[in-house]
This record gives C-alpha cells, sequence and structure tokens, in this order.
C-alpha cells in the first residue's frame, strides 16, 4: 500500500510514495480434474478420428498442464512410429462438466526413431555439386584409360581388319616366294 502525502498549495514538498508490499506467488502443483481424467473415450474418439482406429493402442496415462486441462496419452501401433504416443489434450470451463478436446498429436518418445537433423539448403546442394564432379571427374578418366588402350592395340595392328592382316601376311608370303 502506498502512503499519501497532503500537498496544500504553495508547498514546494515533493510527493514521495512508498513501494507497495508485493506479494510473492506462491506456485502450486496443478490439481488432476477428476472430469477430465475420466474422459478417456472422448479422448481415444478423439485420436482415432485422426489417426485411424487401427493406430491407437492403449491407454498410458494421463499428463496434467493445469487446473482443469490435461492430456490422455496412447500407445501409437502405427507401423514405422514405435516409441512414439498419441496425446489429446482436454479441458474444460471452471463450475462444468462439458469436456472439451483442444487438441490431438503424436509425440516422439526416448526411443522413438526420429528424422535426420535437418540440412539447409545450400549445404545438401553443395554436397550434390562435389558428388556430381567427382563422378565427372571418374568418367573422364576411364574415357582417358580407354582412348590410351585403343591408341596401344591400334599401333600393335589388333584393330587392323582382318582383311588387313591377311594381305599382310599375303604380302609376306610373296617376298619369301620372290627371293
Amino acid at each position: 500500500m502506498s502512503e499519501e502525502t497532503t500537498v496544500q498549495p504553495g508547498d514546494t514538498a515533493e510527493v514521495m510514495e512508498q513501494p507497495a508490499a508485493v506479494a510473492t506467488a506462491r506456485r502450486r502443483a496443478p490439481k488432476q480434474d477428476a472430469t477430465l481424467a475420466q474422459a478417456v473415450e472422448l479422448a481415444r474418439q478423439a485420436v482415432m478420428e485422426s489417426a485411424g482406429a487401427e493406430n491407437v493402442g492403449e491407454h498410458l496415462g494421463i499428463d496434467v498442464h493445469e487446473d482443469r486441462l490435461l492430456s490422455h496419452l496412447f500407445d501409437c501401433t502405427m507401423a514405422g512410429y514405435p516409441g512414439w504416443t498419441w496425446f489429446a489434450t482436454v479441458a474444460r470451463a471452471p463450475r462444468t462438466k462439458v469436456v472439451t478436446v483442444c487438441e490431438v498429436g503424436l509425440l516422439a518418445g526416448e526411443k522413438s526413431l526420429l528424422a535426420p537433423e535437418w540440412v539447409p539448403w545450400e549445404e545438401r546442394m553443395q554436397a550434390v555439386k562435389e558428388q556430381n564432379e567427382e563422378e565427372e571427374q571418374g568418367d573422364q578418366d576411364s574415357e582417358d584409360e580407354g582412348e590410351s588402350r585403343t591408341s596401344d592395340e591400334s599401333e600393335s595392328g589388333a584393330d587392323a581388319p582382318e582383311g588387313d592382316n591377311a594381305t599382310a601376311a599375303g604380302a609376306d608370303d610373296q617376298d619369301e616366294a620372290s627371293s
């Protein structure tokens, strides 16, 4: 509470307010609401609408967020999602018994399979560019090897047509006969 000072006309006194007493707020743990805790089937129906009945397993428990706000947790039986948990968050207004579904979703657990860490587009493209350059270099190296092999073979006469070899052999025979 602040202390008031009365100032008369002509007084030059400054008005000084004392700081108000600050109430220290104690934070208590939220209470589990019995009406919301009993709304398991409503929560299950909401999850099944989103995920399909075949993907929702047994009720795993309740996670209390605030007074009159909690989440029901269900096992995820969907293939490819081991360790994941479905949730349906429910709430109700004060002094009513009407339960409302706020949100439905899927949460990863400690042993869940997760996607790899996101890599920025520029870095992903850099990796692809480097891979393409390596492949092009490898293709050029194999082409160079193929060209050198071809030139070696043609010098030895291995690439010459069969008729040319026969002609060459026939010419050798003629040379021997004439001598």
